[in-house]
């Protein structure tokens, strides 16, 4: 393939997907539009790529990916849900935070999503009161710091990733 058809097939921007790539080899950027893999593969051929990033360009949620394996497994989890592009943020961060690998990072979010974020007292309060469902005196209510329970069940039992809450176990 010369240059010309390499440049007409990686610039259709219609395609869902943009790669953005350096090449330290050659001192030159240039931006691949594919539609999924086997597209990506097909227009790049045995190009040497140093450094890339995915971008769904119609949500412009970015996310970083270290190899075309890794690329092809984030390709996987937003073709299983398109619709759902955001999710792949959240997924990112808990792949970045070292929980999951994109290949098990959908499984991991839904075994151990907890609840929305929220500040520590309302974590506390709810924890007691609607998780736990505890029976707290009304005289004695007022003697528990329901913000350094949520404080300290987010240090110990849970992490914040995003706007979510999880199990830490």
């Amino acid at each position: 393939m010369n240059a010309q058809e390499f440049n007409t097939l990686a610039s259709d921007s219609s395609k869902t997907f943009r790669l953005e790539a350096f090449s330290f080899t050659f001192q030159f950027g240039l931006n691949v539009f594919f539609n999924d893999y086997d597209d990506l593969m097909e227009i790049i051929g045995e190009s040497e790529i140093e450094f890339w990033s995915l971008e769904v360009q119609a949500d412009s949620v970015e996310i970083e990916v270290k190899s075309f394996k890794e690329l092809q497994q984030v390709l996987a989890v937003y073709e299983d849900e398109p619709s759902n592009a955001e999710q792949l943020v959240y997924l990112a961060q808990i792949v970045s935070e070292g929980y999951a690998t994109w290949e098990n990072a959908r499984d991991w979010h839904e075994d151990n999503y907890f609840s929305e974020d929220m500040n520590d007292y309302d974590f506390g309060h709810y924890l007691m009161h609607d998780v736990s469902c505890i029976e707290i005196p009304e005289v004695l209510q007022g003697y528990i710091s329901y913000e350094a329970y949520g404080r300290d069940a987010k240090i110990n039992d849970f992490v914040t990733i995003g706007n979510s809450i999880y199990n830490n176990h």
